[in-house]
Formats: structure tokens, sequence, C-alpha cells
């Protein structure tokens, strides 16, 4: 194994130093005046994952509305931090992608955010 190789490995643990939860929660995100709608799980207190089609650059800051599982609303600002877009083709040889979207990285929290992530620390 190459020493980047290694490097590479070692960072990529970095990323995920805490633990991440999984509830799918309806999600819609702002950016260039647009809000676009996907499902979000693979919570952290600091990040979490969004199921899209509507991709945004890494580095991009976008407004956040989590659609709660106790029914409230958490709005969050974030900044997306990776984008997946995962391409397979079917047998007839379509195309088609699965597993689309971004990671995000929270800069700012609120408090029914903070509850919602302790629920689920609770539950484990």
């Amino acid at each position: 194994m190459q020493v980047m190789d290694i490097m590479k490995k070692e960072k990529s643990k970095e990323k995920r130093r805490l633990k991440r939860y999984t509830e799918r929660c309806e999600t819609e995100f702002t950016a260039y005046n647009t809000t676009y709608r996907g499902l979000s799980d693979n919570f952290s207190l600091n990040g979490f994952f969004i199921r899209t089609i509507h991709l945004l650059p890494p580095g991009k800051i976008i407004d956040i509305l989590i659609h709660l599982p106790d029914g409230s609303i958490s709005q969050l600002k974030g900044k997306v931090v990776r984008d997946v877009e995962t391409l397979f083709e079917k047998q007839t040889g379509t195309q088609k992608y699965v597993h689309n979207g971004m990671g995000v990285e929270i800069i700012e929290k609120d408090i029914n955010y903070l509850h919602f992530v302790r629920s689920l620390l609770e539950r484990k």
C-alpha cells in the first residue's frame, strides 16, 4: 500500500468521528433562491446525508428545513461537503442514477435538532 493510500484512508476515518444514526426525514433545502426536496438520513450531531437528485457543489452553503419524526421542524444552515452520484446500467442498456445525494456539515443548528439527535442517542 502506498503512503498516499494510507494517508487517504486515515483522513477518511477522521471525517466520521461521530456515530451516525439512521432515521429518514423529509427535508427541504434552499440554494440559489430555489427550494429543493430530499430525504435525510445518516444523522450525527454535526452532519447528515440528503438523498436528492438536486446535487450542489461542495462548499455551497444551504438553508435546510428538516421535518422531524415528532412533527416539529428543525431550521439549519449547512455546508455541502461532498456529493454522491452513483451510476449503473440496467440489462436494457439504459442508465439510471441511484443513491444520489450530498453530505452536509451543519454550521448552525437549532434546539429542535439537538433534541432530535439526543433522542437518537437515547434509543441506541
